[in-house]
């Protein structure tokens, strides 16, 4: 199986600047709201403890809704039984990717269930404990591919996160899909494309593929005159600041 391979570029610096650049006005945004599931009752330090587990709860609503449970980073061999290859099925949309930022590069695997509008954020708003809106699926994936002992019960939504997306956005010859997250005092913008297996393409096909990819995004925001941001994904940045958020004090 070839995995379709997703490449992230994250910015530095003057985010409404960078969006500007990128001429994202051009074109109508999708605007949601994001939360991310941990333990209701944090550990002692405070800090992200199913993050710490290479393990993503997260619910958005909008115009869509839907619930996502992403291992990132993950090993191949964690992927056991059905869950090694991907699949649909009524209730459940299952992904095998990697994901590219910079040097790093990750396999993620994420059981989505899509919902009706609005329903997530009644949840939330409810104060239900996250793990009862997971589908059965969903906890099978969490079982069958976790190691055992980490605690997936008792989980409190943290957020919301503010979303804004652009999809399509030209960035020199490559379309790419801009997001804004605004949260915790956080402003972040992350660009992503995914390069897709063509037809008779081997792994190295679809790697090399990637690779000019990658360098055909970053060369183009450079022209653009803007700094790509190295470290932690958006996504680690915003689970930490929430957390912090929590902390008692």
């Amino acid at each position: 199986m070839i995995t379709p391979i997703e490449i992230k570029v994250n910015l530095d610096g003057d985010v409404a600047g960078a969006l500007q650049r990128l001429r994202c006005s051009d074109t109508g945004a999708a605007y949601r709201d994001i939360w991310f599931a941990e333990p209701l009752h944090p550990g002692s330090t405070g800090a992200p403890t199913l993050l710490s587990s290479r393990i993503v709860i997260r619910l958005r609503s909008g115009d869509e809704d839907d619930l996502t449970v992403k291992l990132r980073p993950c090993l191949r061999s964690q992927l056991a039984g059905r869950w090694a290859a991907p699949f649909t099925e009524p209730g459940v949309r299952y992904r095998i990717e990697s994901d590219w930022s910079g040097e790093r590069r990750m396999l993620a695997a994420s059981a989505i269930s899509l919902r009706s509008p609005g329903s997530l954020r009644a949840a939330v708003d409810r104060g239900i404990d996250v793990t009862d809106t997971l589908t059965s699926a969903q906890r099978q994936f969490l079982v069958s591919c976790t190691p055992p002992g980490i605690a997936v019960d008792h989980l409190c939504a943290m957020g919301p996160v503010a979303s804004a997306r652009w999809t399509g956005v030209p960035v020199g010859n490559l379309r790419a899909d801009v997001e804004r997250w605004t949260a915790a005092a956080l402003d972040l913008v992350e660009l992503s494309l995914t390069v897709v297996p063509r037809q008779g393409d081997s792994p190295v096909d679809l790697h090399l593929r990637a690779v000019d990819a990658q360098r055909e995004i970053e060369a183009a925001l450079h022209a653009l005159g803007l700094t790509i941001a190295t470290g932690d994904t958006k996504t680690e940045r915003v689970l930490t600041a929430l957390a912090a958020a929590r902390r008692p004090g």
